[in-house]
């Protein structure tokens, strides 16, 4: 679902080693219920829980789920992040689920493909954190991702059928200084219509031969990461 947000903020986290795939997700919704993430402004939110099943996404990543969230503005999270019901219920009782303080990526984000075509479907959420390479300006590492890289990434045989939808968010800026900040320089959320969708896709030859090499034109390969979550919609 494509949403007109004026901000996005992305919480990645990894679950405690106790929990099982299942166990961590059923958990988080029931979070969910207790105290719902709410708040002024706040347009959409999406939980994509660890994945129970083999992955062929695994990329260096220190997160295992994710939780996505749009904003009409940017104020309107920082609001969410400082208010009483934050702290002192929504983030403690989520911590006890988790095995580091949350890391959180934010920015506007861009949809360059969406689908209404998810009915049925157990759809995947490829999150990619991309980190910039040294020798690039923010601005054209975003022009590049967000450009002649997407466009790439969208033109394989067989791609348009996969992939639901594409977004990407670069973050110029800092989180809130209660998360974690990583090296990020922006996430990516790409939405498959089902795992074996996503192995199809990084097994093809287009993608081993054109969209993987292109990465090395604007990313730190050896420090950007990416994983595969299970999408639940939470609101």
């Amino acid at each position: 679902m494509a949403i007109d947000a004026g901000y996005k903020l992305v919480l990645l986290l990894k679950s405690v080693d106790v929990l099982e795939p299942d166990d961590f997700t059923h958990a988080w919704v029931e979070q969910e219920r207790q105290t719902p993430t709410s708040s002024h402004g706040l347009l959409r939110t999406a939980f994509g829980g660890p994945s129970a099943h083999a992955s062929p996404v695994a990329s260096g990543s220190p997160f295992d789920a994710v939780l996505e969230t749009w904003w009409d503005k940017k104020n309107s999270a920082a609001d969410w992040v400082t208010s009483r019901e934050f702290h002192e219920a929504w983030l403690p009782r989520r911590l006890e689920l988790l095995a580091s303080r949350p890391t959180a990526v934010g920015g506007i984000p861009q949809t360059l493909r969406t689908s209404e075509q998810t009915a049925g479907l157990r759809c995947v959420k490829v999150v990619v954190l991309p980190v910039s390479s040294g020798r690039l300006r923010f601005h054209e590492f975003t022009g590049m991702w967000t450009g002649d890289h997407a466009r790439l990434a969208l033109a394989g045989a067989g791609t348009a059928e996969r992939v639901l939808q594409l977004e990407y968010t670069p973050a110029p800026l800092k989180p809130p200084s209660i998360f974690n900040c990583g090296p990020y320089s922006g996430v990516g959320a790409i939405t498959f219509a089902s795992m074996e969708a996503v192995t199809a896709e990084l097994e093809s030859d287009y993608y081993r031969t054109t969209v993987a090499p292109d990465e090395a034109r604007f990313t730190d390969a050896a420090a950007s990461a990416s994983f595969a979550t299970v999408e639940v919609a939470l609101a």
